[in-house]
């Protein structure tokens, strides 16, 4: 479900004023403040329409330039700690810190819907018999030692 409109590179804004009984709407991302409202929807991507080619000739017949939505480039405030982190790790792996951030945003835009993780285990069983001893170790712990009467089944 969207809850946007989408018009010569611009986004607007569909929602509801519950006490005028109206949908409106405004152009998102740019500085300017520009707002449209009809009273059905097929009226307000009309009035969307409308409201983006309006703004733009007005720009025009000003002679100022259009402000454009999402242009690239944004500033994010993440703290000393995880910028000096992301640096670090952006280095190890040899690229810029602009190349890593875009690659970690990307990946989470991607398949944000029905994604599904992999997740894998392996597990070292190690048995040694010494003797009357079963020596046991599995991933990484220390071994553990039962006493194994000849014979006899060791319980773990």
């Amino acid at each position: 479900m969207k809850d946007y409109l989408e018009y010569k590179e611009y986004i607007g804004s569909a929602g509801i004023d519950t006490e005028g009984r109206a949908f409106v709407g405004k152009l998102l991302f740019i500085r300017d403040v520009i707002t449209y409202s009809a009273t059905s929807f097929d009226a307000l991507e009309a009035a969307f329409h409308e409201a983006v080619d309006d703004y733009l000739t007005t720009c025009v017949e000003l002679g100022d330039k259009p402000d454009l939505p999402c242009k690239g480039t944004f500033n994010v405030r993440v703290g000393p700690k995880l910028h000096r982190d992301i640096a670090l790790v952006a280095r190890s792996r040899a690229q810029g810190l602009n190349e890593f951030v875009c690659e970690a945003l990307l990946l989470a835009v991607q398949g944000t819907e029905n994604r599904t993780v992999q997740h894998r285990h392996q597990h070292e069983l190690i048995v040694k018999f010494s003797g009357s001893q079963t020596t046991h170790a599995s991933s990484g712990e220390q071994p553990k030692v039962w006493e194994n009467p000849v014979g006899q089944e060791t319980a773990h």
